[in-house]
């Protein structure tokens, strides 16, 4: 803690290999994909810095990645699925009419789902290719589809039920993922009635909570009532954008420093210089690394990556947890 409040907890590093804008960022156990208008995309050890798969793809706006596969949503208003060993693509989902902005999937559903700038989601069967279902509602391009399950009890689910959850710049939505392929939406959630506040790019739901960034300030939704538990105003969240949210710690940041919240006092209680850097609208192009010490540190857990964006020079910026902290 003492670390974090004198601005001293972490370092920096680069990732270097792409030679065009990097559009495209997910990160999971150590290891962080990017998607480039290279028309390639690479996976990398955070840890050493190498470049452990490099495949030929087509322009990347979203990606997603298991140790077999990698899933891309492209500019092309397409969806693949890529084999990291051969490079081969193994899956083609045709139908979007706009750029697809975000795809999430699950293998134990073998569901993929995707949102776009065509206003629309679509789930399709992940091994077979095909469209199940197309939603609509959304009145702005879809710039994130989250699956996750359930870990509460409401009146509309039960623990364990899959979810999906679909955002647009005003409204989140939330669709039950069964067998019924004409699933009307659950819920519609915002932060202004008329329009007049954004919600920023990323939305946080972990099964239990859904939490978003506006002008206004940082809302948590209930997802068990989905009533607003609670608003966090302080003066200087109304431009910040979210990056991870846990029990203890917020993850935030705006175009000049990276801010770790503590949610206990609401006080931001630390900072850390970026470079100029590209903050995407969509919010594709910079994550959050490592999540568990959002919920408190242990001791252990202040290892690893805390934030990556891609850079104007195509390189990747990379902040971590200082090695001998």
């Amino acid at each position: 803690m003492k670390q974090l409040e004198d601005h001293e907890a972490f370092e920096t590093s680069s990732l270097i290999g792409h030679s065009a804008r990097v559009y495209a960022l997910y990160y999971k156990d150590g290891l962080l994909c990017t998607g480039s208008d290279d028309l390639s995309a690479k996976l990398w050890d955070v840890s050493t810095g190498q470049c452990v798969y490099g495949i030929q793809t087509h322009t990347c706006a979203a990606v997603k990645f298991d140790e077999q596969k990698l899933v891309t949503g492209s500019f092309d208003n397409t969806v693949a699925c890529w084999e990291w060993s051969s490079g081969a693509r193994t899956q083609h989902f045709r139908g979007h009419t706009g750029a697809v902005f975000s795809v999430d999937y699950n293998d134990e559903l073998d569901i993929l789902v995707s949102g776009s700038a065509d206003f629309t989601v679509k789930v399709w069967a992940l091994s077979a290719g095909t469209c199940l279902n197309t939603l609509t509602g959304h009145t702005e391009w879809v710039t994130k589809v989250v699956l996750q399950k359930c870990k509460v009890k409401s009146l509309l689910h039960s623990p364990g039920d899959y979810i999906l959850l679909s955002a647009d710049k005003y409204e989140i939505k939330i669709w039950p993922i069964g067998r019924e392929i004409n699933c009307k939406c659950l819920k519609t959630l915002s932060v202004s009635e008329d329009r007049s506040i954004c919600l920023q790019p990323r939305l946080h739901f972990d099964g239990k909570y859904i939490v978003c960034s506006s002008a206004l300030g940082l809302y948590q939704w209930d997802f068990a009532s989905y009533d607003i538990l609670r608003v966090i105003k302080t003066p200087e969240i109304a431009n910040l954008a979210l990056l991870g949210f846990g029990d203890v710690f917020a993850l935030l940041f705006d175009n000049r420093y990276l801010y770790i919240m503590d949610l206990r006092t609401e006080s931001l209680i630390s900072r850390w210089p970026l470079p100029e850097y590209r903050k995407s609208k969509r919010g594709s192009s910079f994550l959050a690394g490592e999540a568990s010490w959002l919920n408190g540190l242990d001791g252990h857990n202040d290892t690893g990556l805390v934030f990556a964006t891609s850079m104007p020079d195509h390189s990747i910026h990379l902040v971590l947890w200082k090695e001998h902290g």
